[in-house]
C-alpha cells in the first residue's frame, strides 16, 4: 500500500507493506483523513531523541527503531474494511475515528500507530487499530472535522485535569492546535477571563474567535503581563501549550502566588527550574495528572453539533505524494494551522 514513510529526517511517498493482520478485537480502517500533529513534526526533525525520551520517560507506547523507516500519522477518521473475530459494535463500512492504539497480537504490548515500524500510522492507506478506541462518526460528521477531535480532545483533557472552578481566570500560553483545543474546552465552560499568548497573529485572531477575551503576544515581563488587572482576585490557572524551553521556569517566577500551571506541551530536552522558588510561591505545577471523563467522546460531540466551527482550522489538504512538503510547510505559523493528509486522495467528507 501507498504511505508516506520517514527515515533519517526525510519524508517519501513510498510502498510499504500492509499493516499486520487484525487480531480478535482490532479493526482495519481505510484512512480518508488524518492530520499533521506537532508530535509528528517533533519526530521529523529528531526521532533518535523522540525514542530516547520515550525509553527514559518508560513510555513503551512510542519506542520503535528510528534506523528503520516509521509512518508517521494517529489523528485519524476514515472506514472500517476489516474486523476482528471477536469485534462488536463496528461493522464494514462503518465510518469511524478514534485514538490510534494498536495491540501487537505476538507481544501483548500496545503501541501507538505512527511510532512503530510494524503498525504503520494513518499516512497510510490503511491502518490496524484496537476496537476499543474507535467510535463511530455521527451522522453528517466529516472524516476532516472527526480528524481534528484527537488534537482537540487533548485540550479537554487537560482542563478537566486542572480542575478548573467557575470564576477563575486562565491564561493559555500558545495557541497551536493543541492550545486551541484547551481556549475551546474554557470558553465551553463559560470561562469569563480566558488570556492567550502567542506569537502568531494569525493564531491569536483564530484563538478569539473561540472564545478568548484577551489575546496578546508575548512581552516583557511574562506571559502573565497579558492578564488584566481586573479579575477580581480570581485565583489564576495557566495552561502550558507553548512547549517552549524555559517557559515553566519563567512561569514559576512570574505568576502570581497561588497560581497553578497545567503543563501541555513539553520541550524533549532538559528543563531547569528551582524547586524551591516553586513551594516558596505556592505553585501548584501539575504534567498530565487527575480524572478525565471521556474527553475524547466530548470532543466529538461537540464537532457533530457544530459547537466548533472548523472552517478556520483545516488550513491545507495533502496527498501522501505532497506529506514531505507540508511538514516543511508547517514550520510556518503564519502559513498554515492544521494540514489533513487524503490517503485515499479524495476530499474528507
Amino acid at each position: 500500500m501507498r504511505a508516506a514513510a520517514l527515515l533519517n529526517g526525510v519524508i517519501t511517498a513510498t510502498d510499504v507493506p500492509e499493516p499486520p493482520e487484525l487480531g480478535p478485537d482490532q479493526v482495519l480502517v481505510a484512512v480518508h483523513s488524518c492530520g499533521i500533529c506537532g508530535s509528528d513534526l517533533s519526530l521529523w526533525k529528531d526521532a533518535q531523541t523522540f525514542v530516547d525520551v520515550s525509553i527514559a520517560g518508560q513510555n513503551t507506547l512510542s519506542v520503535f527503531d528510528p534506523t528503520r523507516p516509521v509512518v508517521p500519522g494517529h489523528e485519524f477518521a476514515g472506514t472500517v474494511v476489516g474486523v476482528g473475530t471477536d469485534v462488536e459494535g463496528f461493522g464494514l463500512g462503518d465510518r469511524v475515528a478514534g485514538i490510534g492504539v494498536a495491540t501487537d497480537v505476538e507481544t501483548g504490548e500496545m503501541t501507538i500507530i505512527g511510532y512503530s515500524n510494524k503498525y504503520p500510522g494513518a499516512f497510510a492507506e490503511r491502518v490496524v487499530v484496537d476496537s476499543g478506541f474507535l467510535r463511530l462518526l455521527p451522522s453528517g460528521l466529516s472524516f476532516d472535522a472527526a480528524a481534528l477531535a484527537e488534537p482537540l480532545h487533548v485540550g479537554e483533557s487537560h482542563v478537566q485535569q486542572s480542575g478548573f472552578r467557575s470564576g477563575e481566570a486562565a491564561l493559555v500560553v500558545g495557541a497551536g492546535p493543541i492550545g486551541l483545543g484547551v481556549v475551546i474546552a474554557l470558553a465551553q465552560r463559560g470561562c469569563e477571563s480566558l488570556v492567550v499568548v502567542e506569537p502568531s497573529p494569525t493564531r491569536r485572531r483564530i484563538a478569539a474567535g473561540f472564545g478568548a477575551t484577551t489575546v496578546a503576544a508575548p512581552m516583557a515581563g511574562g506571559p502573565v503581563a497579558a492578564v488584566p488587572g481586573d479579575t477580581g482576585g480570581s485565583s489564576l490557572v495557566v495552561y502550558e501549550c507553548s512547549g517552549r524551553q524555559g517557559a515553566l521556569d519563567e512561569l514559576i517566577r512570574t505568576l502570581p502566588i497561588g497560581s497553578r500551571i497545567q503543563v501541555v506541551a513539553s520541550p524533549f530536552t532538559p528543563e531547569v527550574f528551582v524547586p524551591v522558588i516553586a513551594q516558596w510561591r505556592q505553585i501548584v505545577v501539575n504534567f498530565g495528572s487527575g480524572p478525565v471523563e471521556d474527553p475524547y467522546g466530548v470532543t466529538l460531540g461537540r464537532l457533530a453539533r457544530g459547537e466548533i466551527d472548523t472552517t478556520e482550522l483545516i488550513t491545507g489538504r495533502v496527498s501522501i505524494e505532497e506529506v514531505g512538503s507540508a511538514f516543511e510547510s508547517l514550520l510556518d505559523p503564519e502559513e498554515h494551522f492544521k494540514i489533513v493528509v487524503h490517503p485515499q486522495g479524495g476530499p474528507g467528507e
